[in-house]
């Protein structure tokens, strides 16, 4: 697993500020599990599965895609099918 800097301008990024505090946390979680190219495993099970898994008792599928279409529709993740299976990557990450 790739580690991971986290800068100082997080705290004022206006996009980030868009999202709702579940989205944003949803969006922390999924760079953990993301590879060196900011690509990850879109199907909301997997992401339930991996990017939050203490709160599967908590939260459903239809948290995760709710939370997972507010990041795509801020434009912070874009998902594409391959092969069949669905993933996401970071459009912004490195920037």
């Amino acid at each position: 697993m790739p580690n991971r800097i986290i800068r100082d301008s997080c705290k004022t990024s206006k996009s980030l500020d868009q999202l709702s505090a579940e989205a944003e946390r949803l969006w922390w979680r999924l760079i953990t599990v993301a590879d060196d190219f900011g690509r990850f495993e879109a199907e909301p099970v997997l992401i339930l599965a991996k990017g939050v898994p203490l709160t599967v008792k908590t939260y459903d599928l239809t948290d995760i895609s709710r939370w997972y279409a507010e990041l795509e529709a801020c434009e912070h993740v874009k998902t594409y099918v391959s092969h069949g299976q669905l993933y996401g990557f970071f459009v912004t990450l490195w920037k």
